[in-house]
C-alpha cells in the first residue's frame, strides 16, 4: 500500500508541475554575478586570406598578331592570334615560385555578370582566350579580338585578376572548384 501512495503523490506531483504555464510577465533582471578566472588560450588558427590581390575589372585591348602566309616574307599577311596585356607590378618571382595567378573574363556587363575563369573556350563560338604569366605581366593570347567595348555606357567583355601569395605550408581548399568564379569569389572574400 505503501507503494501505491508514493506512485500516486509522484503522478499528483507530475500532472501539478505539467499544468503549470508561463503566463506571467518576467520578474527583474538579477544582479550581475563576479566576472569569471580568464580561460586557457586557444590554439592559434589556420593562415586566413590575407595578403589576397585583386584588381578591379579591367578593359583590355587585343591587337592582331600577323605573319606572312609564307613565312619568308613574301605573300599576304596573315592573321595569326590576338594578343593582349594586362600590366601586373604585384606578379612577382615569390608569386610566380610559390603563388598562383587566376583571370577571370566577365563575358556581360557589370550589372549582369557572367563569368568564366581562363583558359576560356566556347563551345557555341570556338573562341578561346589563355593567359601567360611573366614578371608584373599578365599576356593573353586569344583566336579572336576579344577586347572590352562599351555599348550605350556599358562595358562589356572586361577582365579581372586574382593574385594568391602562396603560404607557408601546404594545404588544399577543399571544396572549391578554381575554375568557378563565384566560389573563388566567395572563398578569398573578393568585392566586386
Amino acid at each position: 500500500m505503501r507503494k501505491m501512495s508514493l506512485y500516486a503523490l509522484m503522478l499528483c506531483g507530475v500532472i501539478f508541475f505539467g499544468a503549470c504555464g508561463k503566463d506571467g510577465e518576467a520578474g527583474p533582471a538579477g544582479a550581475k554575478g563576479d566576472t569569471g578566472a580568464t580561460g586557457p588560450a586557444g590554439t592559434p588558427g589556420k593562415d586566413g586570406t590575407s595578403g589576397i590581390i585583386y584588381s578591379d575589372w579591367l578593359d583590355v585591348t587585343y591587337t592582331a598578331v600577323r605573319e606572312t602566309s609564307d613565312g619568308n616574307g613574301n605573300g599576304v599577311l596573315d592573321t595569326v592570334f590576338y594578343g593582349a596585356e594586362i600590366e601586373a607590378a604585384k606578379i612577382t618571382e615569390d608569386i610566380l615560385s610559390t603563388g598562383d595567378v587566376r583571370v577571370f573574363i566577365n563575358t556581360y556587363s557589370d550589372s549582369e555578370k557572367d563569368v568564366a575563369p581562363l583558359p576560356f573556350v566556347s563551345p557555341i563560338s570556338g573562341a578561346t582566350i589563355s593567359p601567360s604569366f611573366s614578371l608584373g605581366l599578365i599576356t593573353l593570347i586569344a583566336n579572336g579580338a576579344f577586347n572590352t567595348v562599351e555599348e550605350e555606357g556599358t562595358k562589356y567583355q572586361q577582365y579581372r585578376y586574382v593574385i594568391i601569395p602562396g603560404g607557408a605550408e601546404a594545404r588544399k581548399a577543399t571544396g572549391i572548384d578554381w575554375n568557378d568564379y563565384k566560389q573563388v569569389k566567395a572563398y578569398l572574400h573578393l568585392k566586386d
